[in-house]
């Protein structure tokens, strides 16, 4: 975890983006005019993103504008409060976290500054705010990941997420609880897809089958292989993280036939704050993060999905090939609370924080 407003540039080692330097443009001296920054800047970021870590892009804004980048880790279900605390006196520029839902759930307490960047201008509506106050830099997309050590014939992998509620698979299910926003916006996803009677029969039928949990993906997904589960509900970066690991693991894609119920989608976005002290800063900040060469690195390191259909996706499945489940973003955001209030009464709910 980064230390608060300690700067990027003090904390990252060289070596971190040296292969995107030898392969693109010397960065342009005194800043990127390109970007309406001029050496001597300085940008603030409240990151309720704990992992992965972003310094390799802070750091590669930082030489390729000169901007000074001070980063605050914020515990990501705080973050938001955090800048309502503070909305008289803003002690961040831009804000970056892992979740739509919860920065549309308060989006109308006057905490960010509407952006209409220009790559956002041709995004669907579920990936921005309607008036430009939040945009997604990356799409994280819920998949089942595999043990192939325990599952190594793909036909015998699920195609649905009801074929977990099957005998074949009791016991060894995993997911992670509602520490996790991508859990609360999966099942209200499918509560506005198919309604409340099928949503929680389903998770009945999961809980009664043996389903497992664990306090976030990350732990889900390390399970995974240590506790001998054959399938764990996570994101689809975390499959493509664990996989470079060395991990013997494959990613199956659920509903995604024709009249299926998709998949929940769920972005890390940003977003640029009301009365921030750098807002030119912050604004090319978030084209630098939406550009085509940002948003390729984003997929080879971490196989996050780019939104900018101009990034080279490499393995990571293109966000145009994943059948989303069609619900309003605005109507998850709705359910988000009880959503998460049943799910903690079912056996959801995370470990006691310290």
């Amino acid at each position: 975890m980064a230390r608060a407003r300690e700067p990027v540039r003090e904390r990252v080692p060289p070596p971190a983006v040296e292969p995107l330097r030898r392969g693109g443009e010397p960065a342009p001296r005194g800043g990127d005019r390109r970007a309406g920054v001029t050496g001597g800047s300085r940008l603030r970021v409240y990151s309720g993103r704990n992992r992965p870590d972003l310094t390799p892009i802070y750091r590669l804004f930082e030489r390729l504008t000169d901007t000074k980048v001070e980063v605050e880790m914020i515990y990501h279900l705080d973050v938001e409060q955090r800048l309502i605390d503070e909305r008289a006196d803003p002690g961040a520029d831009v804000l970056v976290t892992n979740s739509q839902v919860a920065v549309e759930a308060v989006r109308d307490r006057g905490i960010f500054e509407p952006y209409e960047a220009e790559v956002a201008r041709a995004y669907d509506a579920w990936l921005r705010a309607p008036d430009f106050s939040w945009l997604s830099f990356t799409a994280w997309p819920r998949t089942a990941m595999i043990n192939r050590r325990l599952l190594p014939d793909s036909a015998d992998w699920p195609r649905r997420l009801e074929d977990l509620a099957d005998p074949r698979f009791r016991g060894k299910v995993s997911m992670a609880t509602t520490n996790e926003e991508t859990t609360v916006s999966q099942w209200s996803s499918i509560r506005a897809a198919r309604g409340d009677v099928y949503a929680w029969a389903l998770a009945d039928r999961l809980i009664a089958n043996g389903l497992r949990t664990y306090e976030s993906n990350k732990a889900t997904r390390e399970a995974l292989v240590r506790d001998r589960n054959e399938v764990a509900l996570v994101n689809s970066s975390n499959y493509h993280v664990f996989l470079m690991e060395g991990n013997p693991v494959g990613e199956a894609w659920l509903d995604q036939e024709d009249g299926g119920l998709g998949t929940q989608v769920e972005a890390h976005v940003v977003a640029l704050v009301r009365g921030a002290r750098h807002p030119d800063a912050g604004r090319a900040f978030i084209d630098f993060l939406l550009g085509p060469e940002t948003q390729t690195l984003l997929a080879r390191m971490f196989g996050e999905t780019p939104v900018n259909p101009r990034a080279v996706t490499g393995t990571v499945r293109p966000l145009s090939a994943v059948r989303r489940t069609p619900v309003p973003l605005a109507k998850i955001t709705e359910l988000r609370d009880t959503t998460r209030a049943h799910l903690a009464k079912k056996g959801f709910a995370p470990p006691a924080r310290d």
